[in-house]
């Protein structure tokens, strides 16, 4: 009686793929954290003024860091004129699309300009 013996190997990740499950570790790491210390203080009592000034200097941070990592990124900058023309083409169809839903929708439900119903 000879048994087979199978022996299959996982390929090994490599140092990109292990670091970026280390970032998104880390992602879900800060986001799980907020979201405990915002439902914290979110019970509390009292107002909470200096909240906005923290999220508007992390948000002016995050805008700075992508902006300069795209910057940096010598295939992104290159490209600029295709990717210019290529957002500018889905922003016209889908704000086109959005816009002709919007009148048909009207239509079908007969609402006037102010979202009255009209009476044929």
């Amino acid at each position: 009686m000879n048994k087979a013996v199978y022996s299959h190997t996982l390929p090994k990740a490599s140092e990109s793929e292990s670091n970026n499950l280390s970032v998104l570790i880390l992602y879900l790491g800060i986001t799980f954290v907020g979201y405990f210390v915002g439902s914290k203080l979110r019970n509390s009592e009292k107002e909470l003024k200096w909240t906005n000034k923290v999220q508007f200097v992390m948000i002016i941070s995050l805008v700075f860091i992508m902006g300069s990592r795209i910057g940096a990124d010598k295939q992104v900058v290159s490209s600029l004129g295709s990717i210019g023309l290529t957002a500018f083409i889905l922003t016209f169809f889908i704000m086109t699309g959005s816009v002709l839903t919007v009148f048909c929708t009207r239509k079908l439900m007969k609402l006037n300009k102010e979202g009255i119903r009209g009476d044929d």
